[in-house]
């Protein structure tokens, strides 16, 4: 097994591979392919795969933003999870973001990976949606530390600092600020 950047004439093959697992129901995606494309050329040593001789086993995206790193995709075929595959891509990325003097490396996990990226020393962070039409007039009241907001035309953002990991405060959290979506967020100091 070999971990390694991802050739350019291999992405394609790549982002299929990645879509197989991370969107089976062929749901409208977040970022298409010209923009994964676009972030490969603009730092192609953020683009890792795993091969068992030349098959794909693995991959992960990564995205330069500013001071950080967004790692947008990370995937390992079914077969090859739990024997380590995912930990050393993983490292790979950690160690080309440091050459590249960033500053951290965040992502969002589906709740079948949260744990693995804990393992791995990522701090959590509760990332919130909520649609205009339900912000509470006075959400501070919640006590909740919020770390960033943003505002989009179609939703405000929120950032929650977390002390511990708790897979129920997603789903309290979702209640009381009647959010369309709350997800982990995971980040890493470099």
């Amino acid at each position: 097994m070999k971990i390694r950047k991802i050739k350019l004439r291999e992405l394609k093959e790549a982002d299929i591979f990645k879509e197989k697992i991370l969107n089976p129901e062929k749901k409208r995606r977040y970022r298409p392919y010209y923009k994964i494309l676009k972030n490969y050329k603009r730092e192609p040593s953020l683009f890792i795969g795993a091969y068992d001789k030349n098959r794909i086993i693995g991959v992960a995206f990564g995205h330069i933003i500013k001071n950080r790193i967004l790692l947008g995709e990370m995937a390992v075929l079914e077969e090859y999870r739990n024997k380590g595959i995912g930990k050393k891509i993983l490292k790979k990325i950690e160690q080309n973001s440091k050459k590249l003097n960033k500053k951290y490396i965040e992502l969002g996990a589906l709740d079948n990976a949260e744990k693995f990226y804990l393992k791995q020393n990522y701090k959590p962070i509760i990332f919130v949606q909520i649609y205009p039409k339900n912000i509470l007039k006075n959400y501070n009241h919640l006590n909740y530390k919020i770390i960033k907001e943003t505002n989009y035309v179609d939703s405000k953002r929120f950032y929650i600092e977390v002390k511990r990991y708790d897979p129920k405060l997603k789903e309290k959290i979702k209640k009381e600020f009647k959010a369309y979506d709350v997800i982990y967020l995971f980040r890493k100091y470099l």
